[in-house]
């Protein structure tokens, strides 16, 4: 049985590794963001951002072996506005902990300061349980993220 679930988490790793290289491939502008649960100030411990269009810029192999928050955004420019879609990953000894899949839309002007600023992903970063555990921490409520919603800090 435990070579079985071994297989699947395979295969599993495999489909998310090869939807997140498509992706990447297609999109506009790739963003990723690694984030240590354990530091304290929330900033990533490691940073790309390649735009499709910049013939020089160097697209990193999307690779899913690290340990933290993994984040991407993979911005689709329509003139003055974007779709994004992101992608989280949290990933501990080499075990899937959580995913999360979201869309957002945006002015394009204000995409980079969307990126530095997600909530969502700063809230589930600063949580050591996985995203979609109701519970948080005492007193505090967990931000929501609600596809197709724009919400504003």
């Amino acid at each position: 049985m435990q070579t079985e679930t071994g297989r699947l988490r395979l295969v599993m790793a495999q489909k998310i590794q090869a939807e997140l290289t498509r992706l990447s491939n297609i999109a506009d502008v790739c963003v990723f963001a690694l984030y240590d649960p354990a530091a304290p100030d929330g900033d990533p411990v490691d940073f790309y951002c390649v735009d499709r269009h910049d013939e020089s810029a160097h697209r990193p192999p999307i690779s899913l072996a690290f340990d933290g928050v993994g984040v991407w955004y993979f911005a689709f420019r329509k003139g003055e506005t974007f779709n994004v879609r992101k992608v989280l990953l949290r990933i501990e000894n080499n075990h899937f902990i959580d995913a999360q899949v979201g869309d957002f839309e945006g002015f394009w002007e204000d995409f980079p300061v969307y990126v530095a600023e997600d909530r969502w992903v700063q809230s589930i970063v600063r949580r050591s349980r996985p995203a979609n555990d109701p519970s948080g921490p005492v007193g505090e409520d967990p931000i929501e993220f609600r596809p197709g919603h724009r919400s504003r800090v």
